[in-house]
């Protein structure tokens, strides 16, 4: 079953969407995660959003999206100081990029769980690449001191816990938002 129709001219498919014009809660559609800057929310660390005209037109006609930020349901605010992944002693850590003493890699774990457990019947997860906390084989991993990259294919640690609850949840990162990789995602959502 195709799921898409890119025939919508570039300035309809870009305009912003107030985020409660999200569906109202239908039952016959999938439940999906979504980091929530995507859909408009001005969530991120420096009290941005990163708004997706694309899920907004290509995807969210198809299922429920739940919009969810891990790092201001957390409590870390917003604005709130950035952070990076930072390899430390055999572990990955989120860890203030301008704040020496800042470690809420307890707090992004302790999200993806408690994710999961609020919401077994979730389907699959949209998420905003380059995220310590939300990205998925696509955020930089520094060394100990913050200067060097020691990869750009670490996940963010929400999703990293995320996926050891519900082992094989279908992820797509905001990058990846070609026809063929949407018709993917919505056909290994529905099919699970």
């Amino acid at each position: 079953m195709s799921y898409l129709r890119f025939t919508i001219p570039k300035r309809t498919w870009m305009r912003k969407l107030h985020p409660m014009t999200l569906n109202a809660l239908n039952p016959t559609l999938p439940l999906v995660g979504i980091s929530s800057c995507l859909t408009g929310n001005k969530v991120r660390y420096d009290g941005a959003d990163k708004f997706n005209g694309i899920v907004a037109e290509h995807i969210q006609p198809f299922v429920n999206l739940l919009p969810l930020c891990p790092e201001s349901m957390a409590g870390l605010g917003i604005p709130r100081p950035p952070v990076n992944l930072v390899q430390t002693g055999g572990q990955i850590r989120a860890l203030g990029r301008d704040v020496a003493n800042l470690d809420v890699t307890e707090r992004l774990l302790s999200m993806g769980q408690r994710i999961a457990n609020a919401y077994p019947e979730l389907k699959g997860f949209i998420v905003q690449s380059r995220s310590p906390s939300c990205g998925f084989n696509t955020t930089p991993v520094y060394t100990t001191d913050q200067t060097d990259v020691i990869t750009y294919q670490g996940s963010g640690l929400f999703v990293t816990a995320l996926l050891q609850c519900m082992p094989g949840l279908p992820i797509l990162n905001d990058c990846e938002l070609t026809p063929q990789k949407i018709q993917y995602f919505l056909n290994q959502i529905n099919n699970t």
